[in-house]
């Protein structure tokens, strides 16, 4: 071979390898080759910042992202960047702090603090996946770019303002319930009419004699009247009028020209008497019900016996009980409101340190809440983690995901990391190689060889 070829390559070892030949030539090709493959796929997840070998990607040429020292000779800001210079683009950027340019997409400028906190000099320059970015389908590290990671800065342990959890929360079994019952100073169309408890003052115009105040009528509905006290005079369910005209073909009797006048004194005592049946004036909350919804999806309310509220918002629960209300009593109206839903729970069996019932306490995925039973143990297998959950209607359906990829952090947007919901049953099984191993250990040490030891066999001569 050309001493000249031989001279040219790089390494002492590799020109040993050569003057063997033919042999030594193909042994040097093949690492070379070898070399440039392993350099490719450790590249596809520089990201990941573990340096792990991991299956070159084989998304479509369309889908693959430029690299960010092409995004920047190109002048293409917020492209995919190496994680060695901190994500920016110049000599010096480092430590976040030379003039290095920051692309657009990690760049941070927030809102000036009116307590006259600093954000600090120094700007993170983050790369990450966000699953609303990029190709459609589950991200990879290879997926990384310039990211606005906290946004909040030393903000960040309160969190973000979240969206609702539910557009409109319906109420559940075990929801309490408090209703406020609310006086009305609403105008009613119809006359006012007379009730049990409410008190009339009577007189005359023409007698002097004829005169009463505060005149109760008595739970039967009627009224006693001077001169005529022998009379029952029927005043529940009557207007102030019909009870004057009633009163004056009673006097008629006695007096030519009775002239009865009938003054409302004290009315709609049902409502008062209503409001401290419910809790006293100065009770905690005011005039207030306290209801638990019942497991058949029902509430008693005072003044109205049990009413269906499975599945209401507050506002149709307040439009149902008002017209309910105004069929029975006027001048009282109710508000209600949700002061304590219903505990959420998730059940947790199988390959974890604490076997239970968990509380939700707000949004919880998976991994979360395997987090709340202790975690996995050795040997869980987390690639077939199974899920039953019970629909609307109580039916089952049930989903089998696999984790393991985002547990190792290989997966930075793993798809079957969902939302728990509530009474879930989450079943995390053993690997295949723990159940070979405890049916060994049942078989050869807990069952029969413990019950009859092999004892070997012993051979002497005579």
């Amino acid at each position: 071979m050309n001493t000249k070829i031989i001279s040219a390559v790089p390494y002492p070892m590799m020109r040993r390898f050569i003057r063997f030949g033919k042999a030594g030539a193909a042994i040097i090709l093949a690492l070379l080759a070898s070399t440039a493959s392993f350099a490719q796929v450790v590249r596809t997840d520089a990201f990941s910042g573990l340096g792990s070998r991991t299956a070159p990607s084989v998304r479509p040429a369309s889908h693959r992202q430029t690299d960010y020292e092409t995004a920047v000779s190109l002048g293409q800001p917020g492209m995919v960047m190496t994680s060695g210079n901190c994500g920016c683009s110049g000599s010096g950027c480092a430590t976040c702090g030379g003039t290095g340019r920051i692309p657009r997409a990690v760049y941070m400028d927030p809102p000036q603090q009116p307590t006259g906190v600093t954000s600090g000099a120094c700007q993170p320059c983050i790369t990450g996946v966000d699953c609303a970015q990029g190709p459609a389908g589950e991200k990879r590290w290879c997926d990384a770019h310039g990211i606005d990671f906290e946004p909040l800065w030393h903000g960040e342990y309160i969190g973000p303002v979240r969206l609702a959890s539910l557009l409109e929360y319906r109420i559940r079994v075990n929801d309490e319930l408090q209703i406020t019952y609310i006086p009305s100073r609403d105008v009613v169309n119809e006359e006012y009419k007379l009730t049990p408890g409410d008190e009339v003052n009577i007189n005359s115009v023409s007698d002097d004699t004829i005169r009463r105040e505060k005149v109760q009528i008595q739970p039967d509905g009627s009224i006693v009247v001077p001169l005529i006290a022998d009379t029952k005079i029927r005043a529940a369910g009557k207007t102030i009028g019909q009870l004057r005209k009633d009163l004056e073909v009673a006097y008629k009797k006695y007096i030519n020209n009775p002239a009865i006048n009938v003054e409302p004194f004290k009315v709609n005592t049902i409502v008062e008497d209503l409001k401290d049946a419910v809790n006293g004036p100065f009770a905690a909350g005011g005039r207030t019900l306290i209801a638990n919804v019942n497991p058949d999806g029902r509430i008693q309310v005072i003044g109205l016996g049990s009413i269906y509220v499975l599945g209401m918002t507050t506002d149709e629960l307040k439009r149902e009980l008002n017209l309910r209300f105004r069929d029975k009593q006027i001048g009282i109206e109710v508000e209600p409101r949700v002061t304590r839903t219903a505990a959420h729970f998730v059940s947790i069996f199988g390959e974890v340190a604490q076997n239970g019932r968990f509380e939700l306490l707000g949004p919880t995925t998976v991994t979360q809440g395997l987090a709340l039973a202790g975690g996995l143990n050795l040997g869980a297998n987390n690639r077939q983690i199974v899920i039953f959950r019970r629909a609307e209607d109580w039916r089952v359906v049930s989903t089998i995901l696999d984790l393991r990829a985002g547990h190792l952090g290989k997966s930075p947007n793993p798809s079957d990391e969902i939302w728990l919901r509530d009474n879930d049953l989450i079943i995390v099984p053993p690997r295949p190689i723990k159940l070979f191993n405890n049916a060994v250990q049942q078989v050869f040490t807990d069952g029969i060889y413990r019950v009859l030891p092999f004892q070997g066999i012993n051979i002497t001569r005579q």
